[in-house]
């Protein structure tokens, strides 16, 4: 048996909403979404997750948010990992 294969949306930056660093969208082939204007289509998602596949049986599309605060986290203990890192005096 081969896995479902989806169609695969990112929101236009402009478009986002408040607080949202970036959202993703998950539709079956070939029904794009309604407000198309606000998405752009990235391909094909030949491997999903067996939760897109849940929500894609659940609700028929699946729906994703990315935080702003996640990759603010993420910068945040990249800097302060070199900044924990201290060069010897010369």
């Amino acid at each position: 048996m081969r896995s479902p294969v989806y169609d695969l949306y990112q929101m236009k930056q402009d478009r986002l909403p408040k607080g949202a660093r970036s959202a993703w969208l998950r539709t079956r082939p070939n029904e794009p979404p309604a407000a198309a204007d606000d998405w752009i289509f990235v391909g094909k998602e030949r491997h999903p997750s067996r939760w897109t596949v849940a929500e894609m049986n659940e609700k028929g599309t699946c729906y994703r948010e990315i935080p702003i605060w996640l990759s603010s986290r993420r910068s945040m203990m990249a800097a302060s990992a070199d900044s924990s890192v201290q060069t010897p005096a010369a």
